[in-house]
């Protein structure tokens, strides 16, 4: 159930469906409460998603600004509204951080993305 609302979530995400995304996907993964009404978060995140996956480009040092600046963004919302973090999902955010951090000791300008 969980990598089927997953691979949902992600696929809404490259089709920039966010309205999906906030409104069934985010509940589904455990993010948002099931009962959440997400008129008022609507349009907040799909600011900030837009900014993210329509604004990337290929130099490494303005990506890592970017993704600083949006995860800001992030953070100021999910504190105003319900959100939870789901176990797996931490796990899985754990993992790719230490994978990332070994790849960068390799090499420096090593990009995740």
């Amino acid at each position: 159930q969980a990598r089927i609302a997953m691979t949902n979530a992600i696929v809404n995400l490259l089709y920039r469906d966010f309205d999906t995304l906030i409104s069934k996907d985010a509940k589904e993964l455990g993010f948002l409460p099931r009962d959440f009404d997400v008129t008022e978060l609507k349009p907040l995140l799909t600011k900030v998603l837009t900014g993210g996956v329509l604004e990337s480009s290929s130099d490494l040092r303005k990506r890592k600004r970017k993704l600083q600046e949006i995860s800001n963004e992030l953070n100021e919302i999910f504190f105003r509204y319900p959100f939870q973090v789901p176990p797996f999902f931490a796990l899985v955010t754990r993992g790719l951080g230490l994978l990332e951090g070994i790849a960068l000791t390799g090499d420096p300008d090593f990009d995740i993305f």
